[in-house]
């Protein structure tokens, strides 16, 4: 269903799937025909018991491995499958006091936006490396060329899964230059406008010393500084756009070189753009100013947690080097729980890691973070698909009680940090763990960050307004598409039969289509819309988060609790929710402290208009003072901690314990996981 209710989506992560324009694959982060790399195979036994020769010392890398790199590779996902191909650049640099580089990788068709490197085994002109995207991994051998301006070497799948014959093949990239080190590189900006959608992309293109270099940026699909391979005349600029299908941009320059005027084409789709010089820009560097650089006060573990029901969340667990907040040589933990959609730990959106950055500042405050990959999602197996929200609560409620077994950490001072649909599973989990009279070690505090506390389907046609607004429809046709939403909310919310819902997926599908002229094509033309919108709606996922009540978690709380909104956030709204989480928390008894902050969105960052294309394009990640007031208050919290349960007789007159739903899982010993 397009527009609010499937494009947008209930929250910023399942939207950062439905965000991306699916004709272009440059969504290709999460491409269509990922790369096979897995786990390298064991090495054969040797033959003899005679000792191995001494390994010779190896030598510092040759200088001339420093700068980038770009070339292509080849790859068999499985034996007789098709070979594919995958632009891959490489960053080498020299780290100083340490024996071998930092490496990052870009390879859009693995999943790799500037990841660093693994394994890395430098020695003279020879390097080595792994990369590691997306739980699947490949190796990459070369010897730099005496001039150094090219590398002669080889590219392999690793992989436990495949058969163990797969095809070396050669990795001969180029040196060439990044633009965003360029200074006089020039920035241009454009809007491609194709199949009805808008999708603002930046083109920074500069002459160096290895020849003219590009790259691309493009915020709404979370790219950026990405290298491009260019060809540069007097009369064509010819950029290639590496990703699943490569995208070209053919254009022409004007005679003042102020304008670059052409075609974008991908696959069969062919649009006209024109690029416009942008006076004093600078191309981006490649990552948000709040991504964390080292050196790190404090390690990083990865990490294993098993689940009841065979799956396994990989994950980071942070220690951190900070004591102030120490008690017998244990430090408080907090774990990290996404929003909707497939998410990875750092809670990746649209070149941002809010996850990264807010596991960074609690580590420096002296807390343990433990923060995962859903389900299904990078390193974590499982089926993402089959997930509803109470699934993705018991594996938060696994990842919390893995935590308090881990040495080094407090046991009694483990709490939960949730954000978007993660803000309503932290509740629930607390709720779960301090049931009974005498739980052991519950969720000691719990944060919400933009969480709902109504239904799904009030956040849903609240959303949907809230959107429509914000894009300036039209009042008469924006009132007709709310209505016919609620309608369908009410009817899930009833639990009508699929027969009775499709005439209402219809009727919304057709005012949503009305939104921009008033106009709706034929029946026969919506058709196809329609069946994907009715099975979206016949999804688990979706059917549940619908009828799904926070309140009852709400109203059981028994630990301290702090709940953030951002005053421009259009997802779900902050007067709206704050009001429901200040009502049920005042009749649970239970401390809260809600704040509600002006001009931030859902991501918490600050925003113009709050709408969801302004995420890729702020480069705050996450607002500094909003994220001091979280560290500010799990520090005094973590130091009060753990709070005693309220008795039911303190509970205010009234009072009677709501429906929550059942814990699915209680957590077992055996069960584990492994560091």
């Amino acid at each position: 269903m397009p527009h609010a209710m499937m494009k947008s989506a209930p929250f910023v992560r399942r939207h950062a799937r439905h965000l991306r324009l699916a004709l272009l694959a440059i969504a290709a982060l999460a491409p269509t025909h990922t790369l096979t790399l897995a786990a390298e195979p064991p090495a054969a036994a040797a033959e003899t018991e005679s000792p191995a020769a001494p390994t010779p010392p190896a030598a510092p890398l040759d200088a001339r491995w420093n700068g980038a790199w770009m070339g292509e590779v080849r790859s068999v996902p499985a034996p007789g499958a098709p070979t594919l191909e995958m632009a891959v650049t490489v960053v080498v640099r020299a780290v100083e006091g340490a024996s071998t580089p930092a490496v990052l990788v870009t390879a859009l068709r693995a999943g790799a936006v500037n990841t660093p490197a693994v394994e890395v085994e430098a020695n003279g002109r020879a390097l080595a490396f792994t990369l590691d995207s997306s739980g699947e991994r490949a190796r990459f051998e070369g010897t730099v060329a005496e001039d150094g301006r090219s590398v002669t070497g080889t590219f392999r799948t690793l992989s436990a899964r495949l058969a163990r014959d797969l095809p070396v093949f050669d990795w001969t990239p180029r040196r060439v230059d990044l633009v965003s080190e360029l200074d006089a590189a020039k920035v241009y900006a454009a809007t491609l406008e194709i199949a009805g959608q808008s999708l603002p992309m930046k083109l920074s293109i500069g002459e160096g010393p290895n020849g003219w270099c590009s790259s691309v940026d493009i915020a709404q699909q979370g790219i950026l500084d990405l290298p491009t391979p260019i060809e540069r005349t007097e009369s064509r600029v010819v950029v290639r756009i590496p990703a699943g299908s490569v995208a070209t941009l053919d254009l022409a320059p004007s005679e003042d070189g102020r304008v670059l005027e052409g075609t974008f084409a991908q696959g069969m789709l062919r649009a006209p753009i024109r690029f416009e010089l942008v006076e004093g820009a600078r191309p981006s560097t490649g990552r948000r100013p709040q991504d964390p650089v080292p050196p790190f006060p404090y390690e990083e573990r990865e990490v294993r947690i098993a689940h009841p029901v065979g799956h396994v969340l990989a994950g980071t667990l942070t220690i951190p080097e900070e004591r102030s907040l120490a008690v017998d040589g244990l430090v408080p933990a907090v774990v990290l729980v996404s929003g909707s959609g497939p998410q990875d730990r750092d809670e990746a959106i649209m070149g941002h890691r809010p996850f990264r950055v807010i596991a960074d500042a609690l580590a420096r405050a002296g807390f343990a973070v433990l923060r995962y990959d859903d389900r299904g999602v990078a390193k974590s197996t499982g089926v993402f698909a089959d997930a509803t929200s109470i699934g993705l609560a018991s594996d938060a409620d696994m990842a919390s009680e893995w935590l308090k077994r881990q040495e080094g950490v407090d046991p009694r001072r483990v709490g939960m940090i949730g954000h978007s649909e993660g803000g309503l599973i932290a509740p629930l989990v607390a709720a779960w763990q301090n049931a009974g009279d005498a739980p052991a070690n519950p969720l000691a505090f719990v944060v919400a960050l933009a969480g709902p506390g109504e239904t799904g389907a009030s956040v849903l046609t609240r959303q949907t307004r809230a959107i429509y607004e914000a894009a300036g429809i039209d009042r008469e046709r924006l009132e007709a598409a709310v209505a016919a939403h609620a309608a369908l909310m009410a009817a899930i919310v009833e639990r009508r039969s699929p027969e009775e819902l499709r005439p209402l997926v219809a009727e919304l599908v057709r005012r949503q289509v009305a939104l921009k002229d008033g106009t709706v094509p034929e029946e026969s033309e919506l058709r196809p819309t329609i069946d994907a919108a009715f099975l979206q709606i016949l999804n688990p996922w979706m059917t549940e988060f619908i009828r799904y009540d926070p309140r009852p978690a709400l109203e059981v709380l028994e630990v301290p609790m702090l709940a953030m909104w951002g005053d421009k956030d259009l997802q779900v709204d902050a007067a709206a929710n704050a009001a429901i989480f200040e009502g049920a928390a005042a009749r649970a008894g239970a401390p809260i402290t809600v704040r509600r902050y002006a001009g931030l969105n859902h991501l918490f960052q600050p925003a113009v208009r709050g709408v969801l294309e302004e995420y890729g394009e702020i480069d705050t990640t996450f607002d500094p003072a909003a994220l001091a007031d979280l560290v500010a208050w799990l520090r005094e919290t973590a130091a009060a901690a753990p709070v005693a349960q309220i008795p039911d007789a303190s509970r205010p007159t009234g009072w009677s314990e709501p429906y929550v739903p059942p814990r699915l899982f209680e957590y077992r010993e055996a069960q584990g996981g492994t560091p």
